[in-house]
């Protein structure tokens, strides 16, 4: 059990203690100065003894427990000086305000032993007057665990809120980084591929500029309807970052003709892409969908950027509750020490992980290969993906 050993100063129970037993003593002081029997040494030896055990006791000792035993045989032998059994109550509330509950109860049974002993002994001619003794015994153990226990209810309740605050700020900044990580991970899948169709058709303007004025402009106007879906992709993400809590998701495709467009888009820059069980697609739920989406935009750009120009596309059947998407593409030559950030791969793998998935990307032979398993029966939104 946990003792608390606050310092006498700063503790306002122990110097009521302290001011109790103290004031007793001056009592028996005056007392014994003014009775009959002031010169008595018994007296002064036992007015001593209180403030030998005032000392041990704020000291939380034993000592002061036997100090306060003897002074009440000594109150049941003879009442003078007057106030000797209200210092060994003050000595016994001391160390019962300091020390575990064991150690408090025992010091007043000890205490109460003395008492009743010294009165039904038939050695002593003790007065009356022990089962006061008893009670005011019985009250100060009492009182002092009752502190003590109120003390530790407090260091409780504030350990346990400080745990619940550092619990709070902990949650908010995984938040935070969840939220910060999704930003990146839309961010990235969003622009990448639109900034690479911008780029290709960029350089086919500027080599057909005079040589082929219509190819040029056609170039032109491809470069400008990807500027504008760069467009509309930031402005689907700055929705997600000022809306609600509750709105904060995975856009969802814009509609069932998106993968087309997405691969009409690429082979528009020259990427020749074979497909195979895009219909299996359907069966995903929308967040999944979104998902695959990503995924091809990923793979198709990074097959664009480091590959010889070709990727197989390939959809399994559903099969166990997934469905299995393929992206292989030959490395190219110019390109086979090129490794890119591999910002793109982690974003691909976390959107797998989000909705329960498996992911995997790596070489195969000559070849890239990503592969993703995503469950047919997804969630609806991204948001109930992270619960």
């Amino acid at each position: 059990m946990v003792t608390l050993r606050t310092p006498v100063m700063r503790d306002r129970w122990a110097i009521g203690g302290v001011v109790w037993v103290g004031v007793a003593l001056l009592v028996g002081v005056v007392s014994a100065l003014v009775g009959d029997d002031g010169g008595s040494a018994t007296l002064w030896l036992v007015l001593a003894g209180g403030a030998v055990g005032l000392v041990f006791a704020i000291r939380a000792s034993s000592v002061a427990v036997l100090v306060a035993a003897v002074l009440v045989g000594q109150e049941l032998r003879d009442p003078s000086p007057w106030g000797t059994w209200a210092v060994a109550g003050g000595l016994l509330f001391l160390f019962a305000l300091r020390r575990p509950r064991f150690d408090a109860v025992t010091a007043g049974i000890v205490v109460t032993a003395a008492a009743m002993g010294t009165a039904y002994s038939p050695l002593d001619d003790a007065g009356g007057g022990a089962f006061g003794l008893v009670a005011l015994a019985v009250a100060a153990v009492g009182v002092g665990q009752w502190v003590q226990a109120q003390r530790r209810y407090v260091i409780a309740e504030v350990g346990r809120r400080r745990q619940e605050t550092e619990r709070r700020r902990e949650e908010v900044a995984r938040h935070v980084a969840e939220d910060r990580l999704r930003i990146a991970r839309e961010l990235h899948d969003s622009v990448a591929h639109h900034l690479a169709v911008v780029s290709v058709h960029t350089n086919v303007a500027r080599a057909n500029l005079y040589r082929s004025p219509p190819v040029a402009e056609q170039a032109l106007n491809d470069v400008q309807d990807a500027t504008q879906s760069v467009l509309a992709e930031l402005g689907a993400v700055l929705g997600v970052l000022r809306g609600s809590e509750a709105t904060v998701a995975t856009p969802a495709p814009g509609g069932e003709n998106m993968i087309d467009e997405l691969l009409l888009s690429f082979r528009g820059i020259g990427l020749h892409i074979t497909t195979e069980g895009l219909q299996h697609l359907t069966s995903l739920a929308p967040a999944a969908r979104s998902a695959a989406q990503r995924l091809f935009e990923e793979g198709l750009t990074n097959a664009q950027r480091y590959g010889d120009g070709s990727v197989s596309l390939i959809v399994d059947n559903p099969s166990d509750g997934y469905v299995r998407i393929s992206l292989r593409n030959r490395r190219g030559e110019a390109n086979t020490g090129s490794s890119g950030s591999g910002l793109g791969l982690r974003g691909m793998e976390e959107r797998v992980h989000l909705l329960g998935g498996t992911f995997a990307a790596g070489p195969d032979a000559d070849s890239f290969l990503v592969t993703a398993r995503l469950p047919a029966i997804a969630p609806t939104t991204a948001a109930e993906a992270d619960v």
